[in-house]
């Protein structure tokens, strides 16, 4: 008598809403930092966040991306640098999928600050989770100051991935998120425009 193997099932991945939710202020200055350049490609970095769920096999899921959120600050339209930020962020609009959502940069004793823009990215991303727009929140981000963010959002049932470079990222922000994936140098690199 003989035992035959049995088939392996696979089953399609599900389907979950996912939003994106970046602090450009990160993502620049990790870029700039690196490579002296914050000069990125959106569409790409769009492809990218689909590829992840998409494309690899050890994805839990598949992402249905419902939108990506870009989180910035603008200078005062009377300061000399506001015409060249104000058609950067135009930019990254005219991209599918994003919506730019800007803070204020204020001069103090201490330089250049942004002013208002976690507050934005906390807001957007708890109220559309409490109001279920997506199941799965990807959170571009490094600084400390978003755990508790995090954690709200998981308190409303969701799951939450981080996305962020090893280098310039809070280990207390790393540990909150259920998911995690370091953007190495190299992928950090392709995301600018040649």
């Amino acid at each position: 008598m003989s035992l035959d193997k049995p088939k392996r099932v696979i089953l399609p991945k599900p389907f979950e809403k996912v939003m994106v939710f970046i602090d450009g202020g990160y993502l620049r200055e990790t870029c700039k930092k690196l490579y002296g350049s914050d000069n990125i490609e959106f569409g790409y970095l769009t492809l990218k966040f689909i590829d992840f769920f998409n494309d690899y096999p050890y994805n839990p899921f598949q992402a249905d991306l419902i939108r990506i959120y870009y989180y910035d600050a603008i200078a005062d339209n009377r300061h000399k640098n506001y015409e060249s930020q104000r058609v950067y962020f135009e930019s990254i609009e005219d991209e599918s999928k994003y919506t730019v959502r800007l803070g204020e940069i204020i001069e103090s004793s201490k330089g250049f600050k942004q002013k208002g823009v976690d507050i934005l990215m906390s807001i957007d991303a708890i109220t559309k989770a409490y109001t279920d727009q997506y199941s799965t929140g990807i959170f571009f981000m490094g600084d400390r100051d978003f755990v508790p963010l995090i954690r709200a959002v998981k308190e409303a049932g969701k799951k939450t991935l981080g996305v962020f470079c090893e280098t310039n990222s809070a280990k207390e922000l790393i540990r909150t998120f259920d998911m995690r994936v370091y953007l190495g140098e190299i992928t950090l690199k392709s995301l600018l425009k040649k």
